[in-house]
C-alpha cells in the first residue's frame, strides 16, 4: 500500500470519526437497515431518520460556508485589531494549524485578562483591552516621615532601638513569624533582658527580662550555638520559650547567637534573635543562612551605638567636669565643691537617694555631710556618723575601692550606720572621694531599682569624683601653706589658724585674770548675690575694704583675723559682752552708710554682726559656736542686725 493510499484511507477516517461524518453515516446505514425490513412502519421510520440526517447536513454546510464567506478578504491583524463593542463576545482565534490543512479554531475569552485552555501545547496570547491602572507611590511607602529619628537629633539609645525594631519587623515578614525579638546576655547579673520584639502575641513577660536557665534562649547564650526546633512540645513550651507568660501554643522556632567582639578574646554572644512559628516545621537550614546576615546587620548597629553611646558619656561627663569647674571658682570651698558634685552626679545617672561621707575635724569621724532624698523615703540624715568599720561607705574609704551592689535585698549589708532605717532595697552604688595623696570620702548613689548602675555610668561617675577629689586636694594643700602663714593677703588680717590660736590664747589669760572678753563675727550680707553681680573678685574688693573700717575700730590690743570666706572675727579684750554690742552697732552702721569703690562704680553693703561673751568655764569652740549661733540668726532675720548671744 501506497503512501497517498495510506493518507486518504487516515483522511477519509478521521472525516468520518467527526460529528458530521458520524451523522451522515448514521442517517445512511438507518436507510440501508430500513429497506430490509418487511414492516412498513421500520421502513417509514427509517426513511424520516435518513431525511433528518441529510437536513442536518445541508444546514451545517450552509453555515459553514457562511463563515468561510465572512473571513475572505480579511487577514489575522484586521481580526485582532477590531474593538469589542457593546455586549459583544472577546473571541481568541487560534490561527495553529496541522499540516492537513485544519481550519481555525475560535475559542471564547472567559475572563478579562484570561483565555479558556488552548487544545494547543503553546499557550494563545491573552487580549485585554481594558488597561491596567498602575498605582501610585508616595514618600510614606519609602520613609518614616513622622520618625523623631529623622525629625530630631535622638541620643544613641532611641537611634539603636528604631533601627533594631525596622530590622526584627522585617525579619518578621521575611520568616512569616509569630513572635521574633533581641535579647541582652548580660552574664554580670546572669539574666536575659528583652531589647526589642517584633510580635502578634500579648503574652510577651512583662518584666522584660528572666534569669538564665534551660531554656533555648538560654543555651544558645551560654554556648553560642544556633538552635532550631521543629516540632514544640506543648507541655514543654514554658521551659524551652520563658519569654511567654503563658501558653502560647508555638510549634516551632530558631534561635542564633549575635556577636561584638571587641578588645577580647572571649568570644562569646552578647545577644540573642529569636523567631517562633505555630506552624511546624516553619524553619530550614535556608533561615540559618539568612538569619546569618540579619545578625552581621545588628553586630554593625550594635558597634555603632557602643561608640556614639561612648562619645555621649565623655561629652557629658567633660561638660559636667566644666560646669563643677565654673562654680567652684566663684567660691573655692569644700562645701561648693560637694554641692557642684551632687548637682552633676543627678545629670549623669539616675538615682533616688545620694549621700556623701566626709571626716569632721569637730566630731573628730566621718559623718554624712550632705543627703538629698528624692523620694522622701526613710534615709540617713546630715549630721550623723558612720559606722567607719561595720558599714560599706566606710570600706569604700578604707579601701580605696567603688563598692556596686546590685541587689542589697540579697545582703542586707549595713550601708551607713548600724542603726540606719531604711525601707527601700535595690542597688547602691559607693566612690571613695580621693586623690593621689589622700582620701577625703566617699559619694554614695542608691536607687530602689536592682541593678541599676551599669559599668560605663560607674566609671562615668568614678571620673566626675576623681575631678572633685584634685580640686578638694587643691584646697588642702592650700591650707598647708596657710597653716604657715600668719597674715591672710586679703583682708589684711591673721588667717583662721593663727587667729584662733591667739583666741585660745586670750581665752586662758582671761580665765586667769579675772577679765572680760567679746568675740565679734561679722559677715557681709547677701554674699552670693554680690558675687553674681560683681563675681569672686568683686566680693573679695568689697570684702577687704570691710576689713579697713573693721581695722580702723580697733585698739592696737584688739585681735582680728579671717574666720571664712564670707566672715571676719574680732576680739575685744577686757570688754564685755554688752560693750561689744555697742561696738558692732556703731560699725554695722558705719559700713552701710559707707560707698564703695568697686571698678570705678560706686556700691554700698551691710553686715550682720553675731556677739558672744566669755562666761565662766567657757572653752574657746564654745564661744565660737555661740558667735556663730546669734550670727545666723541675725542674717536670718533679714541681715544689717546685730544680736548677742
Amino acid at each position: 500500500m501506497t503512501d497517498g493510499s495510506t493518507k486518504a484511507i487516515t483522511e477519509t477516517i478521521r472525516r468520518i470519526i467527526t460529528v458530521n461524518g458520524l451523522v451522515a453515516v448514521g442517517g445512511i446505514a438507518t436507510l440501508i437497515i430500513g429497506l430490509f425490513v418487511g414492516s412498513p412502519v421500520g421502513r417509514i421510520i427509517s426513511g424520516l431518520i435518513f431525511l433528518a440526517a441529510c437536513i442536518y447536513m445541508v444546514l451545517e454546510w450552509r453555515k459553514r460556508k457562511s463563515i468561510h464567506w465572512g473571513m475572505k478578504g480579511k487577514n489575522k491583524e484586521d481580526l485582532y485589531s477590531q474593538t469589542p463593542e457593546g455586549n459583544m463576545k472577546k473571541l481568541l482565534f487560534d490561527d495553529f494549524q496541522s499540516s492537513s490543512g485544519a481550519k481555525y479554531v475560535v475559542k471564547e475569552v472567559q475572563e478579562e485578562g484570561t483565555v479558556a485552555p488552548s487544545t494547543k501545547s503553546v499557550q494563545p496570547v491573552a487580549i485585554t483591552t481594558k488597561e491596567e491602572k498602575t498605582r501610585e507611590f508616595e514618600i510614606s511607602d519609602f520613609f518614616e516621615l513622622d520618625s523623631d529619628v529623622f525629625r530630631n537629633e535622638t541620643e544613641p539609645r532611641g537611634e539603636f532601638n528604631f533601627l533594631l525594631n525596622k530590622v526584627l519587623l522585617a525579619l518578621k515578614e521575611v520568616l512569616f513569624a509569630h513572635s521574633v525579638a533581641f535579647f541582652w546576655a548580660n552574664r554580670d547579673k546572669q539574666q536575659m533582658v528583652i531589647e526589642a520584639k517584633a510580635t502578634d502575641s500579648r503574652n510577651f513577660i512583662a518584666a522584660n527580662r528572666f534569669s538564665i536557665g534551660v531554656d533555648v534562649v538560654s543555651q544558645v547564650a551560654l554556648n553560642g550555638k544556633p538552635q532550631m526546633l521543629g516540632r514544640i512540645n506543648p507541655v514543654s513550651e514554658k521551659e524551652l520559650l520563658e519569654y511567654y507568660e503563658s501558653p502560647e501554643y508555638v510549634k516551632s522556632c530558631v534561635v542564633v547567637p549575635v556577636y561584638y567582639i571587641q578588645g577580647s578574646k572571649e568570644q562569646l554572644p552578647v545577644g540573642i534573635i529569636v523567631a517562633d512559628s505555630k506552624a511546624e516545621d516553619a524553619f530550614g537550614p535556608e533561615t540559618l543562612g539568612l538569619l546569618g546576615n540579619f545578625t552581621k546587620l545588628v553586630s554593625a548597629l550594635i558597634k555603632s551605638y557602643t561608640e556614639k553611646y561612648d562619645l555621649l558619656l565623655d561629652s557629658e561627663l567633660l561638660t559636667s567636669i566644666r560646669r563643677m569647674q565654673d562654680k567652684i571658682k566663684s567660691n573655692l570651698s569644700e562645701n561648693s565643691v560637694l554641692a557642684s558634685l551632687a548637682e552633676e552626679a543627678s545629670r549623669l545617672v539616675n538615682w533616688d537617694f545620694l549621700t556623701i561621707v566626709m571626716f569632721s575635724e569637730e566630731q573628730n569621724g566621718w559623718v554624712i555631710q550632705k543627703t538629698v532624698n528624692r523620694v522622701g523615703q526613710d534615709y540617713v540624715t546630715d549630721g550623723q556618723s558612720v559606722d567607719f568599720n561595720e558599714s560599706i561607705a566606710g570600706r569604700t574609704i578604707k579601701t580605696n575601692k567603688v563598692e556596686l551592689i546590685d541587689d542589697l535585698g540579697a545582703q542586707t549589708p549595713i550601708r551607713f550606720r548600724t542603726e540606719e532605717s531604711i525601707g527601700s532595697l535595690g542597688s547602691f552604688l559607693c566612690v571613695p572621694i580621693s586623690s593621689m595623696n589622700r582620701c577625703y570620702g566617699a559619694l554614695a548613689l542608691e536607687s530602689k531599682n536592682k541593678g541599676n548602675f551599669s559599668g560605663s555610668e560607674t566609671e562615668t561617675i568614678y571620673r566626675l569624683v576623681e575631678n572633685a577629689a584634685a580640686t578638694l586636694e587643691v584646697l588642702y594643700m592650700n591650707d598647708l601653706v596657710k597653716d604657715f602663714v600668719v597674715v591672710d593677703h586679703l583682708t589684711g588680717s591673721f588667717t583662721k589658724k593663727h587667729f584662733l590660736k591667739e583666741l585660745e590664747e586670750e581665752v586662758q589669760r582671761a580665765e586667769d585674770f579675772g577679765m572680760e572678753l567679746a568675740l565679734v563675727s561679722v559677715a557681709v550680707d547677701e554674699m552670693q548675690e554680690s558675687v553674681s553681680r560683681y563675681g569672686k573678685e568683686g566680693f573679695d574688693a568689697i570684702l577687704n575694704q570691710v576689713a579697713k573700717i573693721l581695722r580702723g575700730n580697733l585698739r592696737s590690743y584688739d585681735v582680728i583675723g579671717r574666720q571664712d570666706i564670707d566672715r571676719i572675727s574680732v576680739l575685744l579684750i577686757n570688754t564685755a559682752a554688752s560693750d561689744g554690742y555697742l561696738w558692732a552697732e556703731k560699725v554695722r552702721k558705719q559700713i552701710a552708710s559707707h560707698i564703695l569703690s568697686l571698678n570705678g562704680r560706686s556700691v554700698s553693703v551691710t553686715v550682720s554682726a553675731g556677739v558672744c561673751g566669755l562666761t565662766e568655764g567657757m572653752h574657746k569652740d564654745q564661744l565660737v559656736a555661740g558667735t556663730s549661733e546669734v550670727l545666723h540668726k541675725a542674717i536670718e532675720n533679714g541681715g544689717n542686725l546685730v544680736r548677742v548671744f
